[in-house]
């Protein structure tokens, strides 16, 4: 990999990691703006459903599989961050390694 490759990759998980922390804001925020209400049936079961009050668009977001996917968005960007940083460094250590000798 050269050294471009390695920073776009940097720059590339800044940008994933930045998407999905803008996306768990939104999400935070409509959950606290619009309520979920609990409804439990009293038929034995005791089977209780979660409903949002927000809009259309909004609820469909209100939703614990989009939360696990806006996590997982964040924890690629930082992975990708990480991996980049780690490799980057790697090579320049060796680098400097090989001009010791």
């Amino acid at each position: 990999m050269s050294f471009m490759n390695i920073q776009l990759l940097i720059k590339l998980g800044a940008v994933i990691g930045s998407i999905g922390t803008i996306s768990l804001i939104i999400f935070a925020i409509a959950l606290l703006v619009f309520p979920v209400i609990k409804e439990c049936s009293n038929n034995g079961t005791y089977k209780c459903t979660y409903l949002s009050q927000a809009p259309y668009p909004l609820n469909l977001l209100i939703n614990p599989i989009i939360l696990l996917t806006i996590l997982i968005i964040i924890s690629i960007g930082i992975a990708m961050i990480r991996s980049g940083k780690w490799y980057s460094n790697r090579k320049l250590s060796w680098q400097k390694n090989k001009n010791n000798f």
